[in-house]
């Protein structure tokens, strides 16, 4: 994939992120995530990035990550505030 001559932003945002990452330790990972999730969420509407998105959610992985919950709670959370919504 890194070999792909026409990665996205996010795909870009997130293969910086994990070569980083080996040289970072456990105390510091989180503040990373942190980054990279909001450099990510900026993307999250923009019509050129939606392929990142249609295959990997990888926002909800990221929030997961950050408070520390399980995807699928966050998954949940996020079906149940677009439900309230309507």
């Amino acid at each position: 994939m890194a070999k792909m001559k026409n990665l996205t932003v996010v795909e870009e945002e997130m293969f910086k992120f994990l070569r980083k990452s080996f040289q970072i330790s456990r105390r510091e990972i989180k503040p990373e995530l942190e980054k990279l999730l909001s450099t990510i969420k900026h993307l999250e509407h923009n019509r050129y990035e939606t392929r990142s998105f249609a295959y990997l959610d990888i926002i909800s992985w990221l929030e997961s990550k950050v408070q520390e919950k399980t995807m699928s709670e966050i998954i949940y959370a996020k079906y149940m505030k677009r439900k309230k919504r309507s």
